[in-house]
């Protein structure tokens, strides 16, 4: 049941401990029962502070609050008058200086988030971005064709493992060899920084200050080459990019640079690997074609689902509030459960058989008008 203490709702039993590593451990299912439980009876919630190997909490570190329905997650990822993203975009804290260097306009507010996003836009015009997508469909049909002949293998390591590094070597033109080999070990130690084989006998911050400091290393060197040399790649598109007179400093580019060396590496890995594992579970055994495409269409509503790009994010509060009887004061993170509040989920509770996921095909037009139908009748439409 949910409980009150100091005024701060929670669900207080064991097994709905997200602040506890064992929770996220368990798997999607086992978590999606206590979101459920969070959507029903505590939307908004008070929880202890998150036990971070990064920088463990003490007894002056604070709690947070979730906020667990779509329309309160759409409301704090979008009210910059109300929430920052600048005191740090996770849940768990890291020392500022690491911060900047890893973590881009993620962990900026206006006016400089909104100076940095105008700059690094020049970098995709219309035509860089069909050239970026030709990129990823060379990338993605080499893959296929280097694994066609092996029969099995192993999808995690031969495919989801190689699509990410390859696609952003070649966004930012990485030279074939070393150079590449270095930057996709650095990303992947980086974000894995609780590993023991990742750290290799350092603790979880240097392990991620460490590597995000080689990314940035190596970053800089390819500046430098780009502006003596420009050539057709990301990186020298943002080397390039200009906005009112200002152009990127190099510590920008860099935090940029790692930014997607990790992320994109991380949540592309694991939602194409999660992807496969979706779709084997919703063909169960079928051969038929027809009946593969529908599978795989099923797996695809539910990847967006389960496979949500970010667990959470977290903001902070600015102002004082009041949410439901309750305030959250100046200077409380608030995480926003996104895989918990995902938009299918509600839409599915709420409209039933509109939006189904374990019967037929179902077509991305489809979702988009069962939410535009979902959204009028909240409206009152």
């Amino acid at each position: 049941m949910s409980t009150i203490a100091a005024a701060r709702p929670t669900i207080d039993t064991p097994d709905a401990d997200i602040s506890a590593r064992d929770f996220w451990a368990q798997d999607f299912e086992t978590r999606d029962r206590i979101f459920a439980r969070f959507r029903s009876d505590c939307p908004v919630s008070w929880h202890r502070p998150y036990e971070s190997e990064l920088m463990p909490p003490d007894e002056d570190t604070p709690g947070f609050w979730s906020v667990w329905r779509f329309e309160d997650i759409r409301m704090v990822s979008r009210n910059a008058k109300l929430f920052c993203s600048g005191q740090g975009m996770l849940m768990e804290d890291f020392p500022e200086v690491v911060a900047t260097m890893s973590q881009s306009f993620l962990a900026m507010d206006d006016p400089e988030h909104a100076q940095l996003r105008a700059i690094v836009s020049q970098a995709f015009t219309p035509r860089r971005m069909r050239t970026i997508e030709g990129w990823i469909r060379e990338n993605v049909n080499a893959l296929v064709d280097e694994m066609a002949h092996l029969g099995e293998g192993d999808f995690c390591e031969l495919f989801a493992k190689q699509v990410p590094g390859r696609i952003f070597a070649d966004f930012f033109g990485l030279p074939e060899g070393e150079t590449r080999a270095n930057v996709m070990d650095a990303a992947e130690k980086m974000l894995a920084w609780d590993d023991p084989d990742a750290a290799q006998g350092r603790d979880a911050i240097e392990t991620y200050g460490e590597e995000a400091q080689r990314l940035l290393d190596i970053c800089f060197d390819l500046i430098d080459e780009r502006r003596a040399a420009p050539g057709e790649d990301l990186l020298s598109w943002l080397v390039e990019a200009e906005f009112e007179g200002r152009k990127l400093e190099d510590w920008e580019i860099g935090s940029f640079f790692t930014l997607l060396a990790a992320a994109g590496n991380d949540t592309t890995r694991h939602s194409t690997a999660h992807g496969l594992h979706l779709v084997e579970r919703e063909r169960r055994g079928v051969i038929d074609p027809e009946l593969l495409h529908q599978a795989a269409l099923r797996a695809l509503a539910q990847l967006q689902r389960e496979g949500a790009r970010a667990v959470e994010h977290a903001r902070t509060a600015e102002l004082q509030r009041a949410h439901e009887g309750e305030r959250e004061r100046d200077g409380a993170r608030v995480a926003a459960e996104v895989r918990a509040g995902a938009r299918l989920v509600e839409i599915h509770a709420r409209l039933g058989d509109l939006v189904d996921v374990e019967r037929g095909p179902l077509e991305v037009e489809r979702l988009e008008a069962d939410a535009a139908r979902f959204e009028r009748r909240e409206q009152g439409f």
